[in-house]
């Protein structure tokens, strides 16, 4: 079963969805959107019968009575899970730099929320030592008995994604001392190349490049990204998890074709 992310004016489009193929959806929390939109959007997504596993962003987070309020609002109305992010580096509302700033603070230990965490499979361009600060919030979370998972950026990279999945794999074996913790593997959605391009700006994922130099895709496929020539390649993942950035509607249709 797969994962979706979405931003909460998406909630009236999951009726597209495919029965028995999405549970968890990852509800985004966008700069200049408010906490307790992420909270009522997951609230709703209950009623609807999925798993809602809201962002919660480090920058965005104004302050300590903020992160504090935000968790409990969270744990009130059922939350289990939540990915913990740095968020947007363009614009930081308050004291919060990254997510060890938000673990440190405590709070997190007085709930019993499962964890999830961001990977890079292709770089941060905003954070050098990614990996690095992944396996340093993998072995924080794991000393203090805090269920997690890994779900990371969409990529387009396959060769580098699946060294990635190693990677990483061995470095929480080792560094970390445990070996099965699910790494959820983000995926593009089917949409036009412009779209996705517009969107790998946004994202930090070097799309552009690696579209037009890749020559396993012919001239047709430059102008609509089909998301099997992605996860045909991909191996050692967990599950997918999938950015509807071509629409809902048209993943429907790509997941129906693809999966019956």
């Amino acid at each position: 079963m797969h994962s979706l992310e979405i931003v909460p004016k998406q909630l009236d489009r999951l009726k597209f969805l495919p029965e028995k193929k999405f549970k968890d959806i990852f509800v985004a929390f966008i700069p200049g959107d408010s906490y307790s939109n992420i909270v009522d959007a997951s609230k709703s997504l209950f009623d609807l019968g999925y798993n809602p596993i809201p962002h919660l962003p480090a920058r965005t987070i104004l302050d300590r009575y903020q992160l504090e309020d935000f968790l409990a609002k969270l744990d009130s109305v059922g939350v289990k899970e939540i990915l913990v992010i740095g968020g947007s580096p363009k614009k930081q509302e308050g004291p919060f730099s990254r997510t060890m700033d938000l673990f440190e603070t405590g709070y997190f230990q007085k709930y019993s929320f499962k964890i999830n965490i961001a990977g890079h499979p292709e770089g941060n361009p905003d954070d050098v030592e990614s990996d690095k600060n992944l396996i340093e919030k993998s072995k924080w979370l794991y000393e203090n008995n805090i269920n997690f998972s890994i779900v990371t950026q969409w990529t387009l990279d396959i060769d580098k994604t699946n060294t990635w999945i190693l990677k990483i794999k061995n470095e929480l074996k080792k560094n970390v001392l445990v070996d099965n913790i699910d790494i959820k593997i983000g995926i593009a959605g089917p949409a036009k190349l412009t779209t996705l391009i517009n969107y790998a700006k946004i994202c930090g994922v070097s799309a552009t490049a690696l579209i037009v130099r890749n020559k396993k895709f012919g001239l047709t496929k430059l102008v609509k990204h089909n998301p099997s020539e992605i996860i045909s390649g991909l191996k050692n993942y967990d599950q997918l998890h999938f950015f509807p950035f071509g629409g809902i509607k048209e993943l429907n249709s790509w997941i129906e074709k693809e999966e019956g």
